[in-house]
């Protein structure tokens, strides 16, 4: 028999009409730990009640449990999104300052300094974009938006802020000065992690999820 704390995160998966289907089926057909996390988790969301079901006990600040609640990214999808972010941090800043560079070259004086500036404000973009591209609205990057993948806080639940996204790529930075094996250690832990979850997202306590899957906490 399932506890009410398993049942709780099992709810928490659950659709709003799938949730509300179960709840028709009359709280007198479930267990009482069922009624109970069904009914936190239909208060938790807003959702209205069916008649003839008891009110939940207060659950105040209840938020069931984030960190293994969400099913794991596709690692496909994951690795296309991370190519499409690493194309718009960079290709900008190799066209731009290529451009300015030869224009500079060409232009000798003034113009070399104009082209000193664009390359180093290339640089500042391509280093803003990587540190911060997850804590974008909905915790999504331009390539997580594409790919319908976004990062979600798993203690708060709530999207991936800029702080948790400078220190995912902090992390991911870190990690790479490995020699040798440091670039194959985020792509691992990804892989092989229940949840998909790198060193980053450890100690971010992030997830990257579907964005289809998410669901909001209600306060």
């Amino acid at each position: 028999m399932y506890t009410t704390d398993a049942l709780r995160e099992r709810y928490a998966r659950t659709s709003d009409s799938d949730l509300l289907a179960l709840m028709n089926v009359g709280p007198e057909r479930l267990t009482p730990e069922s009624r109970q996390a069904l009914a936190e988790e239909a208060q938790r969301r807003g959702l209205r009640i069916p008649a003839g079901w008891p009110v939940a006990a207060p659950i105040g600040s209840y938020a069931p449990p984030r960190a293994r609640m969400y099913l794991k990214a596709n690692f496909g999808a994951r690795l296309v999104a991370w190519f499409i972010d690493w194309l718009v941090a960079i290709v900008p800043a190799v066209a731009v300052g290529g451009f300015l560079f030869v224009s500079g070259m060409m232009n000798r004086g003034t113009g070399v300094g104009l082209s000193i500036l664009g390359l180093v404000a290339c640089l500042l973009w391509a280093l803003w974009y990587g540190f911060t591209k997850d804590g974008r609205e909905g915790g999504q990057s331009i390539g997580k938006d594409m790919m319908d993948l976004m990062v979600v806080n798993t203690d708060t639940n709530q999207p991936c802020t800029i702080g948790e996204s400078a220190i995912r790529k902090l992390v991911w930075l870190a990690v790479n000065l490995i020699p040798v094996v440091g670039f194959f250690v985020e792509p691992i832990m990804t892989i092989a992690d229940e949840d998909g979850r790198r060193l980053g997202d450890r100690a971010a306590h992030t997830q990257v999820i579907p964005v289809t899957s998410y669901v909001p906490t209600v306060r």
